[in-house]
C-alpha cells in the first residue's frame, strides 16, 4: 500500500475542499503561493528576515495549492498513475523526501527562468505539479523509461511557452523531475555504498 502517495492525494483535495467551502480559495492562493520575485526581494534584505520566512513557507505551501477542481485532479491521476510504483522503488521515507525537494527545485528552477529569461518574476505559481514531476524523475531513474518521454514534451511545451500564454509552469515540471531523477540515482548510489560496507 502506498500511504504516502495516498496520503499525499488526500491532503491536496481537503486543501482545496476547506478552500472551496470557506469561500477562501482566492486568499489562500495570495497568502500561500509561490511569487518569485519576493524571493529576490527576501534574499536582498536578510536570509533571517520575516519575508524570507514567509518565502520558506511559500516554497512548500505552494505545492498543496491548486487553483480549481480540474487543476487538482490532473495532477492527482498523475500522481496515482505512478506515485506508488515509484514509493515501492525508493520507499516511503525517500519517496517523501523527493517528493518535497521536487516540489521545491521546480518552484526554485521556474522562478530562475521567469526572472532572469523571461521577465516575469511576479508570476504567482501553484499546484504539486513540479512534486509530481519529480515521481516522474522516480521512475525514470527506477527503470521506466517512457517518463523521459514526459519530461521532452514538457521541454518542447516550455519552449512553446515562451512565445505564447499558456497557464502552465512547464519549466517547474522539467526542474522537479530533474530533481527527482537526480535525488533517486544519489540516494541509490548511498544506499549500495553502504549495502556493500555492510557485507565487508
Amino acid at each position: 500500500m502506498p500511504v504516502v502517495t495516498i496520503a499525499l492525494g488526500i491532503l491536496n483535495v481537503i486543501i482545496l475542499i476547506f478552500g472551496l467551502i470557506s469561500h477562501s480559495q482566492e486568499q489562500i492562493i495570495r497568502d500561500y503561493g509561490f511569487i518569485p520575485d519576493r524571493l529576490i526581494l527576501a534574499l536582498s534584505q536578510s536570509l533571517v528576515s520575516t519575508s524570507f520566512a514567509d518565502v520558506l513557507i511559500r516554497l512548500f505551501s505552494s505545492m498543496f495549492i491548486h487553483a480549481n477542481i480540474g487543476h487538482l485532479v490532473f495532477n492527482i491521476l498523475a500522481l496515482a498513475y505512478l506515485g506508488g510504483y515509484a514509493e515501492r522503488s525508493v520507499g516511503s521515507f525517500r519517496y517523501l523526501f523527493i517528493y518535497l525537494a521536487a516540489g521545491v527545485v521546480g518552484a526554485l528552477f521556474y522562478g530562475a527562468i521567469s526572472t532572469f529569461i523571461l521577465g516575469n518574476s511576479h508570476t504567482l505559481l501553484i499546484g504539486a505539479s513540479g512534486a509530481i514531476s519529480g515521481v516522474l524523475g522516480i521512475a525514470a531513474a527506477a527503470g521506466n523509461n517512457r517518463a523521459y518521454y514526459w519530461l521532452l514534451i514538457q521541454i518542447v511545451f516550455a519552449i512553446i511557452g515562451t512565445f505564447t500564454a499558456l497557464q502552465i509552469a512547464f519549466t517547474a515540471h522539467i526542474g522537479g523531475f530533474i530533481a527527482g531523477m537526480l535525488l533517486t540515482k544519489v540516494l541509490a548510489m548511498v544506499e549500495y555504498k553502504r549495502r556493500i560496507k555492510y557485507l565487508k
